[in-house]
């Protein structure tokens, strides 16, 4: 289980990183072609935007781990260790039943979306292949919101980041 966490780790942390050294070599680019070269690359602004839209789905669950979302911890940390579980606990479990939600009504969309054929128009992709982005990223939350309700019964209560993993 250990391994498996792991590996789903590097492939998204790996995942998230590459899409952020294309965007911004692409977003270099436009801006080098635009005010440099007076002839701006169109392609260039449509894949940095879908990029960026799978890099922030794809971000969802990596941070629910590290607890990067924004929260207000002034209250919790307040009241006694096994209460702030319980309300931890379940806000996970509102959290999963709202990613498994956006998870089917994301595949839905795809669904939809590959029957019209519909394409990107500068690209000329096929719009399901972003708005893939929705279901695999609330499929990854969800998958990351088990681990961190587990990591809140397992996990040493003296560590509060969520960095490590295992």
């Amino acid at each position: 289980m250990k391994q498996a966490l792991k590996l789903l780790n590097n492939i998204e942390r790996a995942l998230i990183t590459l899409m952020m050294a294309i965007m911004v070599v692409l977003i270099f680019v436009q801006v080098f072609t635009r005010y440099v070269l007076s002839d701006s690359l169109g392609w260039t602004e449509e894949a940095s935007r879908y990029l960026f839209i799978w890099l922030i789905f794809l971000s969802i669950g990596i941070a629910f781990v590290d607890k990067k979302h924004i929260s207000i911890d002034v209250l919790l940390d307040a009241l006694p260790r096994t209460l702030q579980k319980v309300i931890l606990q379940l806000s996970y479990i509102i959290l999963m039943v709202l990613s498994l939600f956006l998870f089917i009504q994301g595949w839905d969309l795809v669904e939809s979306l590959q029957q019209f054929s519909q394409k990107s128009s500068t690209l000329q992709i096929p719009m399901w292949m972003v708005y893939l982005s929705l279901p695999v990223g609330f499929l990854l939350a969800f998958l990351r919101l088990i681990h961190v309700s587990i990591l809140l019964y397992v996990k040493d209560p003296s560590q509060k980041s969520g960095v490590d993993i295992v």
